[in-house]
């Protein structure tokens, strides 16, 4: 009896280079792709700040100072950087669909854990192994996003995906307020962690049955298989350029600098996530409702300059799209720095400047998964991203601090150091808009 086989099987299992993202999926195995990418990205950001909103109910449970649970922040940043390695290792090797869940599953499940336990030790070692499974989420949830979605509106697909990171922080503050204010602060931050968990842990269950595995992957690892396209099988002159007109020596130069370019970025962002409300509360005054209410506003002027600089980038490419973000970075950051000692109206007016200092972040998402190929574009994206987010969110504000003699102001201001770098490290990166995603790179 001969077994039959689909056109679209045989497509990917004959000419595996001639599969592309914009062929390769059905319309509704597409969505369900950036369905779990979107919700991927917001998960993981609230998982990221569990800790942050509710520092101080987590210091008086466990009866440890702030300094301690600062420090467990800390400790669970780093790890994601060794995830970042780890699970884009994984994703490369044995799909991105499996590695999705496991991630997913890790940390909604430590999440849960956390919420139970009574030693403050027990509870650093569930977030340090918490944080190294969200490393996994970024290279996974890009790469599976460019490898189904096609080139021209990937830029603002991608800014939408990056936007999630925003919004999860605001979803898991309304969480923890609503838990915290119900049942005051030892139970409330533990009912918190529950629900986030058991929410994260549904997602984890959905991806299991109706996450399509990337057929670009597939195709890739099959063909290796076949000795059509790996490492080893294939004569150094005949292998694919790891990247459209650029070889290995290019790449890697492309790749350091799109790292500096990121952690740029990041320096530009945690500048302002890390320095703004305590500026507000302290340097400005004001109370924390109005605080609360400017914050807001600057996240979602976050937001928007995401999605704008995301279309922008499918118009007039990666690289322009990425300088002129930076560009207004290094304005918004210049105008708080002339404009953040005035009156607290002016100094908050001038402080959304920094809040739009890093409107990069729309672009950069889709710009580090495309520059990688298909076979190692987990782990390449997860490597740049994590290790920039590493020296620009976990380094740089401590460097400013110091930097600035504890002056928060232009410990904020230093931000638009950041924007400077990013728009140096970007020009010196390849573009990579519209840029066909195949099986063989």
């Amino acid at each position: 009896m001969t077994k039959q086989t689909s056109p679209q099987a045989a497509t990917m299992a004959q000419r595996p280079a001639a599969l592309t993202a914009a062929t390769a999926y059905t319309p509704a195995e597409r969505r369900f792709v950036l369905l779990f990418a979107i919700v991927g990205a917001l998960i993981e950001s609230m998982e990221l700040n569990l800790l942050s909103y509710p520092l101080g109910d987590l210091a008086a449970s466990f009866r440890v100072t702030n300094a301690a649970v600062v420090a467990t922040i800390t400790a669970q940043s780093l790890a994601s950087i060794a995830g970042g390695f780890l699970f884009g290792w994984i994703a490369d090797r044995w799909g991105r669909r499996p590695t999705y869940v496991a991630f997913t599953a890790t940390y909604s499940v430590l999440a849960i854990a956390g919420a139970l336990v009574t030693s403050f030790d027990i509870f650093v070692i569930t977030r340090v192994l918490a944080g190294l499974a969200m490393g996994g989420a970024f290279g996974v949830i890009f790469a599976m996003f460019s490898e189904s979605w096609k080139s021209p509106k990937r830029g603002f697909m991608g800014s939408v995906l990056q936007g999630m990171f925003i919004a999860g922080t605001l979803l898991t503050q309304l969480i923890l307020f609503i838990t915290i204010s119900s049942l005051g602060s030892n139970s409330g931050w533990r009912w918190g962690f529950l629900v986030i968990g058991a929410m994260c842990l549904l997602i984890a269950a959905g991806a299991a049955f109706r996450l399509p595995e990337s057929k670009l992957w597939r195709a890739a690892r099959d063909a290796k298989k076949r000795g059509e396209g790996g490492e080893e099988d294939t004569p150094r002159a005949a292998k694919p350029p790891l990247e459209t007109g650029a070889g290995p020596r290019r790449i890697v130069l492309g790749a350091v600098f799109l790292t500096v370019c990121t952690t740029g970025v990041f320096a530009a962002s945690y500048s302002y996530i890390t320095f703004a409300p305590t500026f507000l509360r302290q340097n400005l005054g004001v109370s924390l409702s109005v605080s609360t209410i400017v914050l807001t506003v600057g996240t979602l002027l976050g937001i928007a300059s995401y999605l704008v600089f995301g279309i922008l980038s499918d118009r007039i490419g990666r690289r322009m799209a990425t300088l002129w973000s930076c560009v207004l970075g290094v304005l918004g950051f210049g105008a708080f720095a002339l404009f953040g000692g005035g009156s607290p109206t002016v100094a908050t007016v001038a402080l959304m400047g920094a809040a739009i200092g890093y409107a990069g972040f729309g672009v950069l998402g889709t710009w580090i998964s495309e520059f990688y190929p298909t076979r190692f574009r987990a782990f390449g994206s997860g490597a740049t991203y994590y290790v920039a987010r590493g020296l620009g969110s976990g380094l740089f504000p401590l460097f400013a601090l110091s930097l600035a003699g504890g002056n928060l102001r232009w410990a904020l201001a230093l931000g638009g150091f950041g924007a400077i770098l990013g728009l140096l490290g970007c020009i010196f990166v390849p573009d990579t808009a519209n840029k066909i995603i195949t099986a063989q790179e």
